[in-house]
C-alpha cells in the first residue's frame, strides 16, 4: 500500500520535472534561432541601407565633378553661364543644397580680378575667417600664396551671397590643396559648420563639403580653381532611419574615420543611442579620401510578438508538465487505459511539432529541415516564396476571423495547384513557401503564374462578403546556393515582385 503511494507521487513528479526542462530546452533554442534568424534579416538591412547611402554618395560626388568639368571645358569668357549649369545639378539631388567656384587668384593679379568680378557683383568684398579668429577683410596671406577666392555660387540666396568673395587662409585648406594636386581626386572634408548658417561657432556642424579640382586644360598640375559641393548630412542619415519588418526601429551612429576627424568624429547619432543595447552591426563606406563607419543598432535583440510566442512556449510546455503528471497518476491506476491516452497525445503532439495548426501545413520548423536536407547534397530544385498581397488591410477591412479564414483558402487552393512532389509550407503570418521540383526558369515562371491566377481569381465567402486576394510570388532555382543563400534569392525576387506593383510572379536568371 505504502509502496503505491509512493508511485502515485513520485511518477507523476518526475515526469512533470522532466517535461519542464524539456520545455526550458526548446524555448532556450527557440531564442537562439529567432535571434540568428533576425541577426540575418538585420545585417541585410543594413547592408541595403548602407549600399544606398553609398550610392547616394557617389551619385553627388558626380554631380560635384560636373560642376568642375564646366569650368575645365569652358573658356573663362563663358563662365558666367555657370549659374544654368549649376541649377540642373543641384535640382537632381536632395542633399546636395549648393555649388561655389572658388578661382585661383594670384596676389599681384588681385586689382584686375575685384574689377571685373564686381561688374556682376559691385558689392564684392575680400575676407576670410582665420582659425579661432574673426571675419577679417582684404588679402592676410603672410607669404604671398596664391589664393581660391569664392567667385561664383549657385543658388544664389542671401546666405549664398554673403559667401562671395571668401577665401581660406587656414593651413587645412592648403593641405586640401596639396592632396588633390596629388591625386588629381576630389577631396571630402570631415563635418563642418557651414557658412551659409551663420559665424556662430556654438551652430551644430550639419554640413560636409567636396572639393573637386579644377585643372587648366593645357596642363593637368596646374590647377584653375576648385568646385566646392555643399552638402548637408542630416539628410544623408536620416534616410538610414526605418523600421524593420518586425516594427522594430533602426538606430545609427555614423563615425568619420578620416584626416582631421579625430576631435569630432561623430557625423551623426540617432537619439537613445547610448540607452539601446541590442543587436549592432558595423559597415564602411570609402570616400575618395576618408572612410565612414555605419553602426547599425536594434533596440531589442527580440521582438515583443517574439517574446509572447516564447513565453507561450514556456506557458503551454508548463501545461503539458502538469498534464503528464496527471497521466501518469491516472497510469498507476489504469495502465492500459492510459497508455492509449498517452499514445494518442504524443502523436497529436509529433504533428503540432512540424505543422501548422490553423492551415495544417508543414511549418516553419519542416521547411528547415527539409532545406538543410536538400541543400547538404547536389540536389537541384526550386524555391518559391509568397505572401498575400495587403493582407493587413483584409485584416483590417474584415477582422482576423476572416484573415484566419482567407489564410486556409489560400492554403487550400495552392495545395490543391500543386503535383505530390511538390511541398507546401507556412513560414508564419501570411508567407508561404514552396519547394518544387521544376528547374526550368521558364517552366516555374508559368507554373507559379498559374498558382498565381488561380487563387486571384477565386474568392472565399465570409458572412455576406465574397473576400478575394492576390499573391506577389519571387522564386529561384537552386544549383550549388546554400540553404540560406537560396532562402535570400527568393526572398529578393518576392521583394522584386511587390516592388513591381504585387499580384505577379518574380523568377531569378
Amino acid at each position: 500500500m505504502l509502496l503505491g503511494t509512493q508511485k502515485k507521487i513520485l511518477y507523476p513528479l518526475i515526469a512533470f520535472l522532466a517535461t519542464t526542462l524539456i520545455t526550458s530546452l526548446v524555448v532556450y533554442y527557440s531564442y537562439k534561432s529567432q535571434l540568428k534568424y533576425s541577426s540575418a534579416l538585420f545585417n541585410n538591412l543594413a547592408q541595403q541601407q548602407t549600399e544606398n547611402l553609398s550610392q547616394v554618395l557617389t551619385s553627388d560626388l558626380h554631380f560635384i565633378g560636373a560642376g568642375a568639368n564646366f569650368f575645365h571645358a569652358t573658356k573663362p569668357e563663358n563662365w558666367g553661364q555657370f549659374h544654368l549649369f549649376a541649377e540642373e545639378l543641384v535640382s537632381s539631388s536632395d542633399t546636395l543644397i549648393g555649388l561655389q567656384w572658388m578661382q585661383r587668384v594670384e596676389k599681384q593679379s588681385l586689382p584686375e580680378y575685384l574689377d571685373k568680378v564686381r561688374q556682376s557683383y559691385p558689392d564684392f568684398q575680400l575676407y576670410t575667417v582665420p582659425k579661432d579668429g574673426p571675419k577679417t577683410s582684404g588679402y592676410i596671406m603672410p607669404n604671398d600664396e596664391d589664393i581660391y577666392v569664392a567667385t561664383d555660387i549657385y543658388p544664389l540666396s542671401e546666405a549664398n551671397l554673403k559667401l562671395l568673395g571668401f577665401y581660406s587662409s587656414r593651413l587645412r585648406f592648403q593641405l586640401i590643396l596639396d592632396g588633390i594636386r596629388a591625386t588629381g581626386e576630389p577631396n571630402v572634408s570631415d563635418k563642418v559648420r557651414l557658412l551659409q548658417d551663420g559665424l556662430d561657432r556654438t551652430l551644430e556642424k550639419t554640413g560636409l563639403l567636396v572639393y573637386h579640382p579644377v585643372f587648366d586644360g593645357n596642363s593637368s598640375e596646374r590647377l584653375i580653381g576648385v568646385v566646392v559641393g555643399v552638402i548637408r548630412t542630416t539628410r544623408y542619415f536620416e534616410g538610414l532611419i526605418e523600421r524593420t519588418a518586425s516594427g522594430q526601429q533602426m538606430l545609427v551612429k555614423v563615425t568619420d574615420l578620416g584626416f582631421d576627424a579625430e576631435d569630432d568624429p561623430i557625423l551623426y547619432v540617432s537619439e537613445g543611442w547610448e540607452s539601446e543595447a541590442g543587436l549592432q552591426v558595423s559597415k564602411k563606406i570609402a570616400l575618395p579620401n576618408r572612410e565612414w563607419m555605419i553602426d547599425f543598432k536594434l533596440a531589442s535583440r527580440v521582438t515583443n510578438n517574439d517574446r509572447i510566442v516564447l513565453r507561450s512556449i514556456g506557458f503551454g510546455g508548463l501545461v503539458i508538465a502538469c498534464l503528464l503528471g496527471y497521466i501518469v497518476f491516472l497510469q498507476v491506476r489504469e495502465k492500459e487505459h492510459l497508455s492509449i491516452l498517452l499514445d494518442e497525445r504524443t502523436e497529436e503532439l509529433q504533428f503540432l511539432v512540424n505543422h501548422d495548426s490553423l492551415t495544417g501545413l508543414l511549418n516553419r520548423r519542416a521547411f528547415s529541415e527539409k532545406l538543410d536536407e536538400l541543400t547538404k547534397g547536389d540536389a537541384c530544385f526550386a524555391l518559391a516564396a509568397f505572401d498575400i498581397d495587403k493582407f493587413k488591410t483584409l485584416n483590417d477591412s474584415f477582422g482576423h476571423v476572416a484573415g484566419d479564414e482567407m489564410l486556409i483558402h489560400v492554403a487550400n487552393t495552392v495545395a490543391e495547384s500543386l503535383p505530390e512532389a511538390d511541398l507546401l509550407y507556412r513560414m508564419g503570418g501570411d508567407e508561404f513557401c514552396i519547394l518544387l521540383k521544376n528547374t526550368d526558369p521558364t517552366a516555374l515562371s508559368e507554373q507559379l503564374n498559374a498558382i498565381g491566377q488561380r487563387v486571384a481569381s477565386s474568392y472565399h465567402q465570409y458572412d455576406v462578403h465574397q473576400i478575394q486576394c492576390s499573391l506577389s510570388i519571387g522564386a529561384a532555382v537552386r544549383t550549388t546556393e546554400s540553404a540560406e543563400d537560396i532562402l535570400k534569392k527568393a526572398d529578393t525576387q518576392l521583394y522584386r515582385s511587390k516592388k513591381a506593383g504585387r499580384n505577379r510572379v518574380t523568377v531569378a536568371e
